[in-house]
């Protein structure tokens, strides 16, 4: 007896002349597809660690990044640590970005200040210590509070105190390591002794005393402070406090003050960006 049953033939493929698609031939083509996407997943996966790498090697030979923010005002101030001598002080807020990762910390291995007109090579002013400028009424004593680790001055001028006006009192401590890790930021109030000039003598003997150093302030060509930090790994960095001219006190009116009350906040000039 013949078998009625229908034999089932292999169906035809979609396009001409390419083979019938069987179980087997799926299977092949899932293969096929399966290796193509994991050969592009390989691929991706190679490039993303490469960048990663390269970026990687980027930073470590690009190092710490630090930009320095320039100050808005600095205070001058007479220090008189015993009535026979006294002192220029210059105190200035230095704030500090590190924009590099967290791995890439730096340190300023050096930091010192000029004024306008003379070279450092002649004449700079290293770093002193870290200030604290505090603004309280004349006559309120408060050195009796001062810390442990620290010395109070209270800003002294030549002419006699009047009440009613503010006075400063700054706080002084040690150097400390100007540190900056990498991904943070840093602001220290950093203090300038005049009498304490690096360079040429017979420049630097013009700074010895606080009038001395208010009569170089009136002949400078510009009353203007530069700051200079010289980080381990980003190199030399610097911020400009220029007098403001457009304010309304003038050059000589401002360091006529200083020397009556014996401190005085000089604003700097902003340059206006578009």
């Amino acid at each position: 007896m013949a078998d009625d049953r229908p034999i089932r033939r292999p169906r035809r493929s979609a396009k001409p002349g390419e083979p019938p698609t069987t179980p087997a031939r799926k299977d092949e083509l899932k293969t096929a597809r399966w290796r193509i996407t994991e050969a592009g997943a390989a691929v991706a996966a190679f490039l993303l660690s490469l960048s990663i790498f390269l970026l990687g090697t980027f930073q470590s030979i690009r190092g710490s990044e630090i930009v320095l923010l320039p100050p808005q005002y600095v205070y001058l101030y007479r220090d008189a640590p015993t009535p026979s001598t006294d002192v220029l002080m210059l105190a200035v807020e230095t704030g500090m970005i590190n924009t590099a990762r967290a791995d890439y910390g730096d340190v300023a291995i050096q930091a010192y200040a000029e004024i306008a007109g003379t070279q450092a090579a002649v004449a700079r002013f290293p770093y002193d210590g870290s200030l604290d400028p505090v603004t309280l009424p004349v006559g309120l004593d408060r050195t009796a509070d001062c810390p442990i680790d620290a010395r109070c001055v209270p800003a002294t001028g030549l002419g006699p105190p009047k009440p009613g006006r503010m006075g400063l009192m700054v706080i002084e401590r040690r150097p400390e390591l100007l540190t900056v890790p990498g991904g943070s930021s840093n602001s220290v109030w950093l203090g300038f002794s005049f009498a304490n000039c690096r360079g040429q003598s017979t420049t630097c003997d013009r700074y010895s005393s606080f009038k001395d150093a208010l009569k170089q302030l009136r002949r400078a060509p510009d009353l203007s402070f530069r700051v200079t930090l010289d980080f381990h790994s980003d190199g030399r960095k610097t911020i400009l406090c220029a007098f403001d001219r457009e304010g309304a006190t003038s050059r000589r009116e401002f360091l006529d003050f200083l020397e009556e009350r014996g401190w005085a906040t000089l604003t700097c000039r902003r340059e206006l960006r578009p």
